[in-house]
Parts: C-alpha cells; sequence; structure tokens
C-alpha cells in the first residue's frame, strides 16, 4: 500500500478531491455564495457574485442593489473582474456612481482600492477630452497664462 505522498507523486497523480460534510460541519465564511444575494457589510446593500463561464466569455462578476430591489436589474449595477461594466443595457449609472457600491464590488471582486471600474472613471474622461479639446491638457497651462497677463 502507498502512502498519500508517494500516491500523488506517482504515474496516476490525482486531479481533484471531492470532500462530503454536511453544512454545520462548514465555517459559515467558508460557504460559497456564488449566485445567492448576501449582504455586504454595507446598509441595505446586497451583493451576488457569479461565477466565471469561458463557454459564455462571461467574467467573474458582482451585482449590487439595495435589498429591497435584487429582483429589478433597472435598479442595480454590476462589474466584471477586469472592472468593465457586467450588464451594460441595465446598468443603473447612480447607483453605479456611488462609492460605497463601487467600493463593495471592488472587495466582493477581490480588486485593488486603485482598479477604476468603467462607470466611475466615465466622468473624469470627459472632463480630460473637454480640456483636451480646449487646449488646456493640463492644469499648468492656466497657471501660464494667468501669469502672463
Amino acid at each position: 500500500m502507498k502512502s498519500f505522498k508517494e500516491y500523488l507523486a506517482g504515474e496516476q497523480g490525482i486531479d481533484y478531491f471531492i470532500v462530503e460534510m454536511s453544512e454545520e460541519q462548514v465555517p459559515e465564511l467558508a460557504l460559497i455564495n456564488e449566485g445567492r444575494w448576501v449582504p455586504s457589510g454595507k446598509k441595505d446593500w446586497m451583493q451576488r457574485v457569479g461565477a466565471e463561464n469561458p463557454s459564455l466569455k462571461q467574467q467573474r462578476h458582482v451585482h449590487l442593489a439595495r435589498s429591497k430591489h435584487v429582483n429589478t436589474k433597472s435598479k442595480q449595477a454590476s462589474w466584471n473582474q477586469d472592472g468593465t461594466k457586467h450588464d451594460k443595457g441595465s446598468f443603473n449609472s447612480n447607483i453605479g456612481s456611488l462609492g460605497v457600491v463601487q467600493s463593495v464590488a471592488r472587495q466582493a471582486l477581490g480588486l485593488s482600492s486603485k482598479t477604476k471600474l468603467e462607470e466611475s472613471t466615465k466622468a473624469a474622461n470627459i472632463l480630460t477630452q473637454l480640456n483636451e479639446s480646449l487646449g488646456i491638457g493640463d492644469f499648468s497651462v492656466l497657471f501660464k497664462l494667468r501669469d502672463a497677463e
């Protein structure tokens, strides 16, 4: 009989393990919540994390809504793992622009606080485009103009 370590090192190896246990034996934090609406930890905000599905070209993503709106797609914001909007057709820009919602989304997806989420960068991009169209790409130009007067 081989030891477990010898079996792992052998040619046949092990591709995966299946462990069966009752829900009571698993700590609450370890339960998989993907696909389920759960409290986000922020007042009245719920989150639902969706798994990646390569066959549908779908990234891991998160949906956010107030608890009373979990069944109303038009009252939700959702982002993909790369920071792009997930459900572009039903994305609620008012909700998506809230700092608390963006913070919850980043945390749910394990993203850095510096990660830009698509809707939150829209206003900054518009301001940059406006500045460039007026020829004031950076504020140093404004200070030079003021000093020249």
